[in-house]
């Protein structure tokens, strides 16, 4: 089946297969894939814990995918591999993978941090928690303390956060926690900590002072806005203010998942003639997201 799958300290299984194509094919033939169930048992038969692993290789190989492609684009671009082919390195992005220029600069801007996060031995169980919560989302919110600072001060927030929230850290959060963290604290490990707690302080002071919503007035606002904020409503304010739309979405969907038994994971991907445009620096860099939800 091929070699067993370890990046970044993720579990491994033995005979996991080794690339996308052996991982999607080990699942077996589409047209005799379980619909249900197969046993009243609590327990998993042997058929079962054999697809169960076949299906997280799959889905685990999709979790380091952005890092890996982004590793490989810087390389391919600095040495120049695509000439043979192409032109130029937009050309070939476009031609050989349908990815647009923009995408393929976001993977690489984001690679290194999300690297130094696979590889980091934290301790305490964190490295656990790091390689089965950081995805792209989260590597992105913390690119503009990389460049700004570097990777070990980008390093040194998110584990201060996830050493607090666990596996409660969101991409708003990691968001929130770079915005605030202050010049003087980025890069040194202790003052990044305290202002990593500092920050998650002042957003419970934030939730203890808000007033405690009327059931019935709540209900009644939950209606409005499903009336409210249809596609076309939505749309409107993503073309005013993109990256603040984009992140009051966000807040808005994990805030009503996470009391309605739906869990949602943000999948930041190419979004095509959507995407933003290379090396802005205003709301718009921000990348489309695709939003999978499941039934908890």
């Amino acid at each position: 089946m091929g070699k067993a799958i370890n990046v970044g300290g993720a579990p491994t299984a033995p005979g996991r297969p080794d690339n996308a194509i052996e991982l999607a094919r080990a699942l077996g033939d589409s047209a005799k894939l379980p619909t249900k169930q197969l046993t009243d048992t609590p327990a998993l038969i042997a058929q079962e814990q054999d697809m169960f692993v076949k299906c997280e290789s799959a889905i685990e190989n999709l979790r380091f995918a952005f890092w890996a492609a982004g590793k490989a684009l810087q390389v391919v671009r600095d040495a120049r591999l695509y000439r043979a082919q192409f032109e130029t390195f937009e050309e070939y992005t476009q031609a050989r993978w349908d990815i647009t220029p923009q995408y393929a600069g976001k993977l690489i801007r984001t690679w290194r941090v999300a690297e130094a996060l696979f590889q980091a031995r934290p301790g305490g169980g964190l490295e656990t928690i790091v390689s089965t919560k950081l995805g792209y989302g989260h590597a992105w919110a913390l690119v503009p303390l990389v460049e700004e600072h570097s990777v070990q001060a980008a390093v040194y927030l998110y584990l201060g956060l996830v050493k607090v929230k666990g596996a409660g850290v969101t991409a708003a959060l990691v968001q929130g926690a770079v915005e605030t963290l202050p010049r003087a604290a980025a890069g040194h490990k202790a003052k990044t900590e305290e202002a990593v707690l500092a920050y998650l302080a002042s957003l419970e002071d934030e939730t203890r002072s808000a007033p405690a919503a009327d059931p019935a007035k709540a209900v009644r606002a939950l209606t409005k806005a499903a009336k409210t904020f249809d596609a076309g409503t939505v749309q409107a304010a993503l073309e005013h203010n993109p990256k603040r739309a984009r992140t009051a979405v966000k807040s808005l969907i994990e805030a009503l998942s996470s009391v309605s038994g739906v869990k949602v994971t943000f999948l930041e991907g190419d979004a095509e003639a959507a995407e933003p445009e290379a090396g802005a620096e205003d709301a718009n860099e921000d990348a489309e997201s695709e939003v999978v939800a499941s039934t908890a």
